[in-house]
């Protein structure tokens, strides 16, 4: 019984530290994901930042 129970315990220990490793995996997945989607947040602010300073100049220009 009691080695019954042992087997059990190691089958599960298993299994979870699959799943952690899995999970750990995911993790470095969103987090590249999540790096990526902040550089091109910053990479479209700067766009619009300089757009918006051409505006500003055109019309500084037309004034």
């Amino acid at each position: 019984m009691a080695l019954e129970a042992i087997a059990r315990l190691e089958k599960l220990v298993d299994q979870l530290l699959t799943e952690r490793i899995e999970l750990q995996e995911r993790n470095q997945e969103l987090t590249a994901e999540c790096e990526r989607l902040m550089q091109d947040r910053s990479r479209v602010c700067d766009e619009l930042d300089k757009l918006l300073g051409k505006l500003e100049h055109l019309e500084g220009k037309s004034q």
